[in-house]
């Protein structure tokens, strides 16, 4: 399995950029070929589960985000489960613990789903827009000659116009008295009254309203139109004062509400329930009109453009117009509720459907409104993006070429080639690596080695340590005073692919951190420099001059809190550049307590002597790398040797 291990650390590289660029499907498709190639890559169940996420999220169920696939989760879960779903994926998703590409805007989406979700009455508005939507505008009615109107409209007006008539749907064997005729007919048959055996009345507790649901919804959870709060729908006695002639139109009626769709929580408007009251019929029969008058003037606007500004009759005339009496009063004193009228064109006979209303064409433009916006705001964050990129590729390019320049101002060392120390072999994975600051060119910046991607030429998945705090060593505000910190205790930056090999200076010792962070301390043996002018009451007013001299030491014990590190000073050997002898009084010895820390600069290569280099190489002192030590410490004395 080794050997497909560099194959599935490309096809997760490329997954990667696919995520990043939003390309869901396609990364996903290259990290299940990583998983399959090497099943053991870090990172790949974390991607997997970011990825489930974000594809969840482009779902649309009747035009609302899938926020159930967000979670993992059915609309049927109970708000345990729910919230199980949520812990699970939280501890996935956390962006302290997921450092892969996308972690943070999954959370996002994740902690989204859940502070909707948890709260149950936008659960309850969620789960009605998410079942219904589509509904309203998918019914179609026939004509009314065929079948009355969905919301009992039609079966009003007629009624307004046919109650002093003799009645065309009398029974069987009635007799119809012919014109002229003296004898009087015998009295019509009493009407059949059937109760249909598919639906349940119910009651709202809070309004006091009377509904009648098919009775798929028995026991379900239901929004009431009326006061729009939500209840237990559970089966009660049907009205006392509901009208007789009511019952014999249901099997009618249940042909146009027998038929939609929806989840129990939200199943549309009641049964309707039809009041055969002279008065309130001819009363509903001016109100239809009205309401049609009203939506004709607002669909000619709609094709139009924007809505023009509603006067305040027409206001008035909505809010009384816009409300069919379907619900029955129950009887004590409350008056007949009212529900949101299914707007259909009466006027129109055969298979029309419905018209949109005022607030569906507000809501509707008000979507696309969003949806440009967002578009637009996707399109400038996409050029800020390429302007900042463009912008970062010519600064690396500068920032190169200053290196490239400053790197050959390095006069060679006098015997050890240090460049060969860090070659593009000498990188490994899970190492720390120093890197030359952009001030004065010494190594203060480090980066931790992720992943050696490839070695010639040299290109390594690393990210940059930085700190935003200095508490390790007390109350001094070492980096508010405008100065890098070069030890102590960081942070892993984001990922990045880093390919020039002359940044780096030399690999150093670390470990790290119960909190995952990365420590850096002096260690017994190693070589630093320390600021020579070094003082608390520095800041950014001091002059380069002053900051950038140095002395170099060597540490002679591990760093501890309680004593610091203790140090001895090293001192230039004659006549060579680079070449500098420990100090051999004990008198020397200096310690750096906890709270000056920072007089540490940085830490410089070295090597030690054996005397086998040359004729005239020191034995026992240390060579020091050029191009981390300070250009007035390389001098040539008079009588520089030979073999430099």
């Amino acid at each position: 399995m080794e050997c497909n291990k560099d194959e599935a650390i490309r096809a997760k590289t490329i997954s990667e950029k696919k995520l990043f660029d939003k390309d869901y499907a396609g990364s996903k498709k290259f990290i299940l070929k990583a998983q399959t190639l090497y099943p053991g890559l870090e990172g790949i169940s974390q991607m997997l589960t970011i990825l489930d996420v974000y594809i969840a999220s482009e779902n649309k169920v009747n035009g609302e985000t899938d926020w159930y696939g967000i979670l993992g989760a059915n609309p049927s879960d109970d708000d345990e489960t729910i919230k199980k779903h949520y812990r699970k994926l939280a501890l996935v998703l956390h962006p302290d613990k997921n450092k892969s590409v996308g972690a943070d805007g999954a959370f996002k989406l994740l902690s989204e789903a859940w502070s909707l979700l948890a709260d149950k009455a936008k659960r309850l508005a969620y789960n009605q827009r998410r079942s219904t939507r589509g509904f309203h505008s998918k019914v179609s009615f026939q004509s009314r000659a065929s079948s009355p109107a969905g919301n009992g409209a039609h079966s009003l007006a007629k009624q307004a116009t046919t109650k002093q008539n003799v009645r065309s749907h009398t029974g069987p064997g009635s007799v119809v008295r012919p014109p002229g005729s003296a004898a009087q007919p015998p009295p019509p048959r009493p009407p059949v009254v059937s109760r249909r055996t598919d639906t349940f009345w119910t009651i709202c507790l809070g309004c006091k309203m009377h509904y009648e649901y098919l009775k798929l919804y028995l026991n379900h959870t239901l929004l009431c139109p009326n006061c729009r709060q939500p209840f237990l729908a559970k089966e009660m006695p049907p009205p006392s004062n509901l009208p007789k002639s009511t019952a014999n139109k249901q099997n009618q009626i249940s042909s146009s509400h027998g038929k939609y769709t929806g989840a129990a929580q939200n199943p549309g408007p009641p049964l309707p329930r039809v009041n055969t009251d002279p008065a309130t019929a001819s009363k509903a029969a001016s109100v239809i009109q009205q309401v049609n008058d009203r939506l004709k003037r607002e669909r000619e606007e709609f094709y139009s453009g924007w809505p023009s500004k509603k006067s305040k009759s027409d206001d008035e005339s909505q809010s009384s117009g816009a409300k069919i009496p379907y619900q029955m009063s129950t009887g004590n004193g409350v008056p007949a509720g009212t529900g949101n009228l299914f707007a259909f064109s009466l006027s129109n006979s055969v298979n029309r459907s419905r018209e949109l209303n005022h607030f569906e064409i507000r809501h509707i433009l008000l979507k696309k409104a969003r949806t440009e916006i967002h578009r637009k705001l996707q399109e400038w964050d996409s050029m800020e993006k390429s302007k900042e990129n463009e912008a970062g590729e010519t600064s690396q390019i500068k920032d190169e070429q200053e290196r490239e320049q400053s790197a050959m101002k390095v006069p060679d060392p006098d015997f050890h080639e240090f460049d060969l120390d860090r070659m593009e072999n000498s990188f490994e994975d899970n190492q720390v690596w120093s890197a030359y600051d952009d001030d004065d060119g010494m190594p203060r910046f480090y980066a931790l080695i992720h992943k050696v991607l490839s070695r010639k030429p040299l290109r390594v998945k690393l990210s940059w340590l930085n700190s935003k705090t200095t508490s390790e060593f007390g109350s001094f505000d070492w980096l508010g005073c405008g100065f890098h910190k070069s030890l102590g205790e960081f942070r892993i930056g984001r990922h990045e692919v880093y390919k020039n090999l002359n940044s780096f200076s030399q690999k150093v010792e670390w470990k790290k951190s119960p909190r995952g962070t990365v420590l850096i301390f002096p260690r017994k043996g190693q070589v630093w420099a320390l600021y020579r002018n070094w003082s608390r009451d520095w800041n950014e007013s001091v002059p380069d001059d002053v900051i950038h001299k140095y002395d170099m030491v060597q540490v002679l014990e591990d760093y501890t809190e309680e004593r610091g590190v203790p140090v001895s000073p090293l001192i230039k050997f004659t006549g060579f550049r680079t070449v500098f002898h420990p100090h051999t009084h004990q008198s020397e010895v200096k310690m750096i307590p906890k709270e000056e820390m920072f007089r540490f600069s940085h830490q410089v290569p070295k090597y030690l002597l054996t005397g086998s280099e040359a004729h005239n190489a020191p034995q026992g002192c240390l060579e020091l790398d050029p191009a981390a030590t300070p250009s007035d410490l390389i001098q040539e004395s008079a009588g520089t040797n030979e073999s430099s």
